[in-house]
């Protein structure tokens, strides 16, 4: 069975949320899948102008789903894959971008993979360690480099957005984005909003 049948394109798209010219840091919330109050928190993160969401749902995919349902913004899979078939069935739960670590994939296959997200008008953020994996997340067209703030020195393609691992204030001007734990309602986004316009 063709793992792309039922598929219908992402809407939402992630990259162009996140792309303020590093003008300021766009903190995207990743959230516990645990919590009872997903549904209700993601909405008022929406509310709260989120740029996107994130979620490391592992094998159920139940509460992504009921996110990418409940929101307007674009909602990132944070558990790494390695399958195409994963990237299909990301897209089916509602995903619009999923994470892929470039040191657990050979180079072919992890074009595929990018491509695999780019047909489905994903966006493929690649998690790299060092200039030789950026160089082949770049090869791949990776819309999206994800880098711990220790390699923000690395240099990046043209046009290949940045996004760092976990939140640190020595991002900002450096990266696009941050993945934070920490935003963990409205109040804490608006709080974090207020310190990048600083």
């Amino acid at each position: 069975m063709d793992p792309r049948a039922g598929v219908t394109p992402s809407i939402r798209n992630f990259a162009h949320a996140i792309d303020r010219q590093r003008q300021a840091l766009e903190r995207i919330p990743l959230l516990d899948v645990t919590r009872p109050d997903l549904v209700e928190a993601a909405r008022a993160l929406d509310e709260a102008e989120a740029a996107a969401l994130a979620l490391a749902p592992g094998v159920d995919l139940a509460p992504l789903a009921a996110v990418a349902r409940a929101v307007s913004i674009p909602v990132l899979r944070a558990d790494f894959l390695a399958e195409e078939f994963r990237i299909y069935e990301s897209r089916s739960a509602g995903a619009d971008a999923v994470l892929l670590r470039a040191s657990a994939l050979p180079p072919e296959l992890l074009a595929r993979l990018v491509q695999a997200a780019t047909s489905t008008h994903m966006a493929a953020c690649v998690a790299c360690a060092n200039a030789a994996e950026i160089a082949r997340a770049g090869a791949a067209r990776a819309p999206v480099v994800v880098l711990d703030h220790s390699d923000l020195h690395l240099p990046v393609p043209p046009r290949t957005l940045v996004l760092v691992r976990s939140f640190s204030a020595e991002a900002r001007g450096r990266a696009d984005a941050a993945l934070d734990p920490g935003l963990t309602d409205a109040a804490s986004f608006r709080r974090a909003l207020e310190e990048e316009d600083r």
